[in-house]
Parts: structure tokens; C-alpha cells; sequence
């Protein structure tokens, strides 16, 4: 499991006081599994492209299809995931976090990372979209994910730099599908290095005559373990090499736009204890909240606009004209087809997640379990703390 601790006394301050001392977790695989892994792709590599305006959503299109979004989301974990049940709750308490869209910069020789910004404590960001349909052969990546460590667990190779839990979920026949790998940030070089993990090697050697064969049967199997790449990184269709350069590129991409969370408006919507916040730059608020015929009907009947955009424009005043600054009005706190809508300006936030950098470790059998918090409640805290109004 994953978990946090933090004083007692301290108990309901948030992290912007720094209240949180260690970010926990417990996800040490105590046997070390032979899995087999359906070939999952996380996004064929692309070349660097300009911004689109069309293929952005704006707040209309977003209202439109929250059904298709949260169907995502309200997913159930398949069994054998690979990252702690507790650490999937925390995830989801957090929300997912769905860029608009989310831009790679793509690099074929890879990418670094930049130290200048803070390196948060966690990452769950939308990879979705109706395009990226399941075939037979390819199950595409519904969230990516990272959970800043303390130290990398005991079946990981050490290796220099802040370790982080990396992955991705995947839809395999209706149940989301974790995977991850660990890597590391280098804090002066930005270099992230893939580490090598302890694992499980099924050897099957044939029965040679017949008295073999009836004591053991057609074959018999024994187990090896040895040093050797993550296996998230193997593909049939890519060498090891490729899919580190694809995951160093989503990971830095990731990383680039959580980063920047504070200076954009966040648009949450909750729905039955699952939530998904919409990001949108500050520059895109003109076109996002373009629409002003979004409205709804309050308890007496009164039709109310929902938060959209008002460009500059002049306003008389009998003999006089004063000019009206570009602004957002209309409800900004408001349901619409039984989901629970937030619209949050960056002026008037508390905080995002994205400030929160303590990094986890693993629980110890003598830690005292009255001084610490489940990643699940974690995740809801952060998000909690997100919808709050700055003083």
C-alpha cells in the first residue's frame, strides 16, 4: 500500500504548510510473479506538431461527452495489476487529470527532464481519447501515472537520481490493467535512467524416456531469477531501446504539464465518488468558455448561464463609454446531467497538487500506524485541498 505520515497535532492543515512529512508506500512485491502481459501500446511515436486549435475541446464539447469521459474512470482493476490495490484508490481519489490535449514534443534520441521545475510526489494524467479504439492486437493506454519514491524497492536495481513508480493503465476487456516500471531523475542533469528489476524465468525441459514421464510427466519446470530489463519495456514490436525513448517522451511531457498546473484553470467534475479535472491554459480561456448558451434551470425555474467568456467590448452609460475588460462570468459552481461541475480560476486557488513533493518509502513493521494516512486518503485530500478558494 501506499502511504503518507504526517504529525497528529498538524492532522487537518494541508501540504502548503508543509505539514506532511513522508510520502509512503508499500508496493514491494514480495514474490517476484511470472506474468504474461497483453501487448499494450501507449502511442505509435510522433513528430513534433504545431498547436491545433481543433483538436482542442472546449467547455461546451466537454459537458457534451462527460458520459465517454468518466466511463474510463468508473473502470474496475483487473486482478493482477501490478501497482497496489490502495495505490489505484488513491490515484482515482485524486482524479484523473485530462489535458487539452496533451502535446509530445516528440524527440527520437529522448528527452530530459526539466529540474527547474518541482518534481511532484504524483502524476495521473488522461491518455484517452475516442480515437484510441482496443483492437485484437493493441490495447491503447487510458492514464499514465508516477509516484515519486524515497528508494526504489529491494527487487530493483539502485540507481542514482529520485525513483519514481512509472506507468500506465491500459482497458483489457473492461477492467483497467496497471503496469508500471521504475526509473530515475537525475536532479542536476534532468537524465532519466530505466532501472533493471530482479526477475522470474520459467525454464521447461522435456521428459527424455518414458520413466521420466511418469514421474513427472510430459515435462518439468523450474524457476531462475536473474537481472534484466523492466518488463514493461518489452514489446514484440519494439526493441527495449524504443520503448525507453517512448516512455522517457510521455514521462517528460507528463512532467512538463502537471508542472504547470497552478497557472491554469481547472474544471473538476464529480460523479458518485469518482472525479476528473479538466485543465485549461490561461491564454485558452477565450476559446474554451467561447460559448454563452450553456445554461441551466436553478430550484425556482430561473434560467441561469453557466462560466463563459466575455471579450472587451464598450458599454454606454448615458453620454458616456467605458470600456469593458476581457473576463468569466456565469455560474462557476453548478450540476449539469446529475454531474457536479467546478470551474476554478488560477487567481482564486489554493493550491494544486502539483506543489506537493514529498517523495514515498516503504512502511516499516514498528511504524506507528496512528501517525500515518493511506495513499487512498491521500489522493482525496490533494484533491480536496484543490477545490478550495485561496484567502
Amino acid at each position: 500500500m501506499t502511504t503518507i505520515t504526517y504529525s497528529l497535532v498538524d492532522k487537518i492543515c494541508s501540504f502548503i504548510n508543509k505539514l506532511f512529512k513522508h510520502f509512503r508506500t508499500t508496493d514491494v512485491k514480495p514474490e517476484i510473479p511470472v506474468v504474461v502481459k497483453p501487448n499494450l501500446v501507449a502511442m505509435e511515436p510522433r513528430q513534433p506538431r504545431k498547436y491545433d486549435k481543433e483538436k482542442k475541446q472546449d467547455f461546451s464539447d466537454l459537458l457534451d461527452r462527460l458520459e465517454h469521459t468518466f466511463d474510463n474512470v468508473k473502470l474496475p482493476t483487473l486482478d493482477g495489476s501490478w501497482i497496489a490495490k490502495d495505490s489505484v484508490v488513491g490515484l482515482k481519489k485524486l482524479g484523473v487529470h485530462v489535458p487539452n490535449p496533451l502535446l509530445v514534443a516528440w524527440d527520437d534520441k529522448g528527452k530530459l527532464v526539466d529540474i527547474t521545475k518541482p518534481l511532484p510526489a504524483i502524476m495521473c494524467i488522461s491518455q484517452s481519447s475516442e480515437k484510441t479504439i482496443n483492437t485484437k492486437k493493441k490495447f491503447f493506454a487510458k492514464f499514465i501515472f508516477a509516484i515519486k519514491m524515497n528508494k526504489l524497492p529491494w527487487h530493483v536495481s539502485k540507481a542514482t537520481g529520485v525513483p519514481y513508480q512509472f506507468g500506465m493503465s491500459f482497458d483489457v476487456d473492461g477492467k483497467l490493467f496497471w503496469v508500471n516500471m521504475y526509473i530515475t531523475v537525475n536532479r542536476k542533469t534532468g537524465i532519466i535512467r530505466f532501472c533493471d528489476e530482479l526477475r522470474t524465468k520459467a525454464h521447461v525441459v522435456p521428459a527424455k524416456n518414458s520413466n521420466s514421464h511418469k514421474a513427472n510427466g510430459k515435462s518439468t519446470v523450474f524457476y531462475t531469477k536473474a537481472w534484466s530489463s523492466a518488463e514493461y519495456l518489452e514489446d514484440d514490436q519494439r526493441s527495449i531501446d524504443e520503448c525507453k525513448i517512448i516512455a522517457q517522451n510521455y514521462f517528460v511531457a507528463s512532467h512538463e504539464w502537471w508542472s504547470e498546473r497552478d497557472n491554469r484553470w481547472n474544471v473538476v467534475v464529480k460523479k458518485n465518488g469518482e472525479r476528473v479535472t479538466f485543465g485549461v491554459n490561461n491564454d485558452q480561456t477565450p476559446y474554451y468558455f467561447k460559448d454563452r448558451d450553456k445554461s441551466i434551470r436553478t430550484p425556482s425555474g430561473q434560467a441561469k448561464k453557466i462560466v463563459h467568456y466575455v471579450k472587451e467590448h464598450e458599454r454606454k452609460y448615458g453620454d458616456k463609454t467605458t470600456i469593458v475588460k476581457e473576463h468569466i462570468r456565469g455560474l462557476q459552481e453548478f450540476e449539469w446531467a446529475g454531474y457536479q461541475c467546478h470551474v476554478v480560476s488560477p487567481k482564486l486557488q489554493a493550491g494544486t497538487s502539483a506543489g506537493f513533493t514529498e517523495a514515498s518509502s516503504d512502511v516499516e513493521d514498528d511504524d506507528d500506524i496512528n501517525n500515518i494516512i493511506y495513499f487512498s486518503k491521500l489522493g482525496k485530500i490533494l484533491a480536496d485541498n484543490e477545490e478550495r478558494q485561496a484567502a
